[in-house]
């Protein structure tokens, strides 16, 4: 889990837009000037409480107290690594300008409109950027900022060339990547817990396991699979469709599950396995182990490489930059 949460925060830069480029909010603090220019106090603590709700969203509010290493929790991680990505968006946004690429008048009013119209179908999230303060001007400037990376991008796919020897290479330093290991496999779930996910009682998982066994001699005996997953599993995201998982790798099931899965062969149905959620009937239908060859996975490396290459040349402006960041400033930001 340590690794996903030190990783949120990069995964969500030029994903949506930002608050840089000096969106002339009205604030006391300055944190940091990026060549000259001002990032607030008020557009960080903006940007903060917009990511705010996302972070918890996959984590829960309890996330910003992990220790991501001694003495170190995570809001303080997000703290920074959200800056530093504020002054990265700054060092594109003057680099576009500087090379004239910027979007026109016409498609910032256009995707404002847009934004807009999606905002007012959320009354929720209305009422949020209410409360943050966040007004209709800010929210233009994001965009506008938004469009201008988003072209800036556009404009370095075009521009940089990515041979075949380095996606080659890159193919053959991360083969084990592009090999695949995976079963597909359809099951039948008779759940051990209740809808608040608690165990049931001693009595419910006898009649829980009677009816598991129930079914498992009808399966053997010929019985559609899928028609016995929609008609009786526990799992509502795979029991409308007939049981089926789809394909997965190993690591992706709990340990129970995928050492059954693996070991089967394909049309064989398991005997019951038992898992934390309860018990399982498992029927493999496809099985694949083999190396993905380089012509089927030519156009995601150069995307891969695009993005590295990408990255990098944020690294750079951003290195390049004058930054100055005011601490007694960032300290000061409660989140």
């Amino acid at each position: 889990m340590l690794k996903k949460l030190m990783s949120v925060a990069v995964s969500l830069v030029m994903c949506v837009t930002m608050t840089a480029c000096s969106s002339g909010a009205k604030t006391n603090g300055i944190v940091a000037t990026v060549n000259g220019k001002e990032i607030t106090a008020g557009d960080y603590e903006k940007t903060l409480a917009l990511y705010k709700q996302s972070v918890e969203g996959m984590y829960g509010a309890s996330v910003w107290e992990t220790e991501i290493e001694k003495g170190v929790k995570y809001k303080d991680t997000f703290k920074n690594d959200m800056l530093k990505q504020m002054v990265n968006v700054e060092v594109v946004c003057e680099d576009a300008k500087k090379q004239k690429i910027a979007p026109s008048k016409e498609e910032v009013d256009k995707a404002f409109k847009e934004l807009k119209k999606s905002i007012d179908k959320d009354e929720e999230y209305k009422k949020n950027l209410q409360k943050l303060g966040i007004s209709d001007e800010y929210l233009k400037q994001q965009q506008e900022q938004d469009l201008t990376i988003k072209k800036y991008k556009e404009n370095f796919d075009k521009t940089t060339k990515i041979s075949d020897e380095e996606i080659e290479k890159y193919y053959n330093d991360h083969k084990k990547e592009y090999y695949k290991d995976e079963v597909k496999a359809s099951h039948i779930l008779i759940s051990t817990t209740d809808k608040d996910g608690k165990p049931l009682s001693e009595e419910k998982k006898k009649a829980a396991k009677k009816k598991a066994e129930d079914l498992l001699k009808k399966a053997k005996a010929g019985d559609e699979f899928a028609a016995l997953a929609k008609e009786n599993s526990d799992d509502p995201g795979s029991g409308s469709q007939g049981g089926d998982l789809g394909y997965f790798g190993k690591g992706k099931m709990v340990p129970e599950f995928e050492k059954t899965a693996f070991s089967l062969k394909v049309g064989e149905i398991s005997d019951i396995v038992e898992s934390q959620f309860g018990y399982h009937i498992i029927k493999v239908t496809d099985k694949v182990n083999e190396q993905t060859p380089l012509k089927d996975v030519k156009d995601s490396i150069k995307t891969t490489l695009l993005t590295e290459k990408f990255n990098k040349k944020i690294e750079t402006l951003a290195k390049e930059a004058k930054v100055e960041k005011n601490e007694n400033v960032i300290k000061k930001i409660k989140f």
